[in-house]
């Protein structure tokens, strides 16, 4: 086939509606399915009807064993029962056995009266013969209940070879026999004489062994060395069969549970069988079963796969107009023409078109990406940049308490200096006052020295944040060293609880300092020039600022309910809820034009965000400011 001819037969299989090439399909699979199936459920089928045949033939095997164990201790516990009733108790006492004379057998088959009515004997084991003997081991009394006569072995105990208390199987001229033997005691457990029944292994005591499974189930006892059939609960079914090998022409057979009762040579095996025509109407039945529950399978399958390949295409013609619509309206593309025939076809080359665009978009996302990437890191070095400034813009604001604090340790030094002079020019000094003096200098030194390293430490720039573990306490403590002289000029009164002993964190304290100091100067500002008044007295009251640091184990940090909080309270004018919200935002300020920069609560925010926590503000306008800083606990240990 040349090109031109593959052409024509693509162009031919495209202009076929895709739901006439699947319904076209589904049946042929349809009718492959149905003969695959077929064939392969009907093997699986034997197999597991055979498998399931032979194991329940084992099961029946076994049950049938657990019956005739049944059955055969009933003959223990029948001549058990029957050597203590009390007529043969009675007639052992008063009978008068003339010595060795044998006895009478001509009425054998007339129940004696050493035994129960027939009435009674009905609710024992089934027996054919029951024998007393004497002490000695003599016969005594006879009951055959067959129309065979006694067997000869019976005529001498000693011949038994029994225990009492015992079932045995023994065999005499090629019959085997159940027997089961029981002395007869008196009062004081004295031996009177001993009783025994006995039955031919035959077709009836396995019958009677069965009892209502016999109906059912067919079973066999068979030799266990030459596999001789000696007995069936249904003799019917195996007329001219010997051994059991023969059976497997009419019979599948299994379960042969090996019976030995007691130490002769009588070895049997009990054998299970079904017959091979009722397996065979059994087995066509379930194939038969089989083939029309593969037809209705493969029928119900091609059905649904009709169904379900319908819904596939109504949901490929949506897909195919969304692609179409999204193409033209967001990217610009003329959409295909849609002629009929494979909606599946038509959809394949709207895709090729729209993943073509989207692979141009992709390139052009990377370039856009990279160039976020460049102003992102921009962005990172002007963060930086602002948080230095903000910083810079803070000690701007701290310049007047600092030098404050400068100049009372510099005035100390001056006066004490002054004093040295005017002792040595008078020349009245003395060397103890003079270490003192100048004891007094150098602490007045390392006090300006202390000051100082702090400034140079809160100045440094950094360029990320330099973490380690720290106490809040130590924190919130810093800013005072800055601030202290200011806000005692100011007639600020300060109030600390500080708890003691809180878990330490992990954050930056450079950065954590510039919040406070933030905070602590905008408390101060506040109260600078808003001197309170008591409404009752009309007197001014004190301008206090509170910080206070405690544990909470109910935080508002969603993935840390234990936290540590840290508030800075003020008295001052309080924030008018008019710009509570406007607060945080970056150049906002209510101060004077030149006297701030608006920077300090923006960047305090930022760096309280760092560190995973959170700052809010509770306020009334001309009543108590609260600002709440919230940090996570870590778990790192020191």
């Amino acid at each position: 086939m040349d090109s031109s001819e593959k052409q024509g037969h693509s162009i031919f299989l495209d202009n076929i509606s895709l739901t006439i090439k699947i319904a076209a399909i589904m049946l042929i699979l349809g009718a492959t399915l149905l003969i695959v199936l077929s064939h392969i459920h009907e093997n699986t089928m034997k197999e597991i009807f055979n498998a399931q045949l032979h194991k329940q033939l084992e099961s029946q095997g076994r049950e049938n064993r657990q019956m005739f164990d049944d059955y055969f201790l009933g003959y223990q516990h029948s001549v058990g029962a029957l050597a203590n009733t009390y007529d043969l108790i009675a007639y052992v006492k008063k009978a008068s056995w003339d010595g060795g004379k044998p006895a009478r057998t001509d009425d054998e088959h007339e129940i004696p009266p050493w035994l129960p009515k027939a009435s009674v004997l009905k609710f024992y084991v089934g027996f054919d013969y029951a024998m007393l003997y004497d002490i000695e081991g003599r016969l005594r009394g006879v009951y055959n209940a067959t129309d065979e006569p006694l067997p000869a072995e019976f005529t001498d105990l000693a011949q038994l070879r029994l225990y009492p208390g015992q079932s045995y199987m023994k065999r005499f001229d090629m019959a085997g026999y159940v027997l089961a033997s029981k002395d007869v005691k008196d009062a004081d457990g004295s031996k009177m004489a001993v009783l025994v029944i006995a039955h031919r292994i035959n077709n009836d005591l396995l019958t009677d062994a069965m009892g209502p499974l016999s109906v059912e189930n067919t079973v066999a006892l068979a030799g266990a060395k030459d596999h001789t059939i000696m007995a069936s609960n249904k003799p019917d079914l195996m007329q001219n069969v010997k051994t059991v090998e023969t059976l497997k022409d009419k019979f599948i057979f299994g379960g042969k549970h090996f019976l030995d009762y007691g130490e002769d040579e009588v070895h049997l095996m009990l054998v299970s069988l079904i017959s091979l025509d009722e397996v065979k109407d059994l087995r066509a039945n379930v194939l038969s079963g089989n083939l029309g529950f593969n037809t209705i399978t493969a029928v119900a399958l091609i059905l649904s796969f009709i169904v379900i390949m319908l819904y596939i295409t109504m949901r490929i013609r949506r897909l195919d107009g969304y692609v179409a619509d999204v193409s033209k309206r967001h990217l610009g593309l003329k959409p295909i023409e849609s002629k009929g025939g494979d909606q599946l076809r038509l959809l394949e080359q709207r895709f090729h078109r729209l993943f073509d665009e989207i692979i141009e978009s992709k390139s052009q996302l990377e370039k856009r990406a990279s160039d976020m990437e460049r102003i992102n890191g921009e962005l990172k070095e002007a963060t930086g940049q602002l948080i230095q400034s903000a910083k810079l813009s803070a000690l701007g604001e701290l310049t007047a308490g600092i030098a404050h604090e400068l100049n009372q340790p510099l005035n100390g030094i001056k006066i004490v200096c002054q004093s040295v002079i005017k002792d040595i020019q008078k020349n009245r000094h003395n060397p103890d006052e003079l270490e003192t003096d100048l004891t007094d200098i150098v602490e007045q030194v390392d006090k300006m020295a202390a000051i100082i390293d702090h400034m140079r430490i809160f100045t440094r720039r950094t360029e990320g944040m330099n973490t380690e573990l720290i106490d809040i306490n130590t924190v919130v403590e810093g800013p005072f060293k800055l601030l202290g002289q200011q806000l005692k000029i100011n007639g600020i009164n300060v109030i600390k609880n500080l708890t003691p002993d809180l878990p330490r964190f992990r954050g930056d304290m450079i950065r954590l300092e510039q919040v406070f100091i933030n905070l602590i100067t905008n408390a101060k500002n506040a109260m600078k020039n808003d001197p309170k008044t008591d409404q009752n007295t009309d007197e001014k009251t004190d301008k206090t600022l509170k910080v206070s640091t405690y544990l909470t184990d109910n935080s508002d940090l969603p993935s840390c309910p234990v936290a540590i909080v840290a508030e800075v309270e003020d008295n001052g004018t309080g924030i008018p809820e008019s710009i509570r919200d406007k607060i945080f935002q970056p150049f906002f300020t209510t101060n004077d034009p030149g006297k701030g920069t608006g920077l300090g609560l923006s960047v305090s925010k930022k760096i309280i965000d760092e560190h995973g926590g959170k700052i809010s503000v509770r306020s009334d306008a001309g009543g108590a400011t609260i600002f709440k800083v919230t940090l996570p606990v870590t778990d790192d240990k020191p």
